[in-house]
C-alpha cells in the first residue's frame, strides 16, 4: 500500500508544491493595468498640452504693423473666420481665445488679458493640467482624480469661463435682453 499523503507532489518542471508560484490576484493585475492606462492617457494629454502651447508660440498674434490682434489668429491654422461673428457682428464665446493664448506665449500678458481674459484663465489651467499629466505619465500616483476627470473638468471650466466672459461682453454692449438698466 502506498501512502499518497507522504509522497511529494512534483510538477512537470520538477518543482514541489511549496516552490510553485501562484498567479497574482486578479485585483492586483487589474489595478496595474489601470495604472498603465492612466499613465498612457496622461502622457498623451501632456503631449497634447505641449503641442497646443507650442503652436500658440509659433502663431503671430500681431498685424503687419506690430499691433496686437484682438481675434482671428486661428485663421493662421487654416481655420475659417468666426461664423457667429460673420452672422451677428458679435464675437462668439471663444472669439479671441487663440489670440490671447498666443499673446501669452509671446509674453504680452496685459494685452492677452485685455484681448480675452477667459483665454488667459484657460491657458493657466491648461499649463497646470499639462504638468500634472506629465507628472502622472512619469510615475507620480494620480491620487483620487483620473486623467479623464481632469480633461472633463478642463472642458467644463473652459466653457463656463468663456460663457461668463461672453455674457459680460454682451452686457457691456448693452444688448437689451442681457444688459441691466
Amino acid at each position: 500500500m502506498i501512502d499518497i499523503a507522504a509522497e511529494a507532489v512534483v510538477d512537470d518542471f520538477g518543482r514541489g508544491a511549496s516552490e510553485r508560484k501562484s498567479p497574482p490576484p486578479l485585483s492586483t493585475s487589474l489595478e496595474q493595468a489601470e495604472r498603465s492606462r492612466e499613465r498612457l492617457l496622461a502622457a498623451g494629454f501632456a503631449c497634447l498640452g505641449f503641442l497646443v502651447f507650442g503652436i500658440a508660440a509659433v502663431l503671430d498674434p500681431y498685424d503687419a504693423a506690430g499691433t496686437p490682434l484682438s481675434h482671428g489668429t486661428h485663421q493662421q491654422l487654416g481655420l475659417p473666420p468666426c461664423a457667429f461673428k460673420a452672422l451677428t457682428g458679435t464675437g462668439c464665446p471663444s472669439c479671441g481665445m487663440t489670440t490671447s493664448v498666443s499673446l501669452l506665449m509671446h509674453a504680452d500678458l496685459v494685452v492677452a488679458w485685455r484681448t480675452n481674459w477667459a483665454g488667459c484663465v484657460v491657458a493657466a489651467l491648461g499649463v497646470a493640467a499639462t504638468f500634472w499629466f506629465l507628472a502622472v505619465a512619469t510615475g507620480l500616483p494620480p491620487g483620487r482624480i483620473t486623467a479623464d476627470e481632469v480633461v472633463k473638468a478642463m472642458v467644463v471650466v473652459g466653457m463656463t469661463v468663456a460663457g461668463v466672459r461672453w455674457l459680460g461682453v454682451l452686457a457691456a454692449m448693452q444688448i437689451p435682453w442681457i444688459s441691466p438698466r
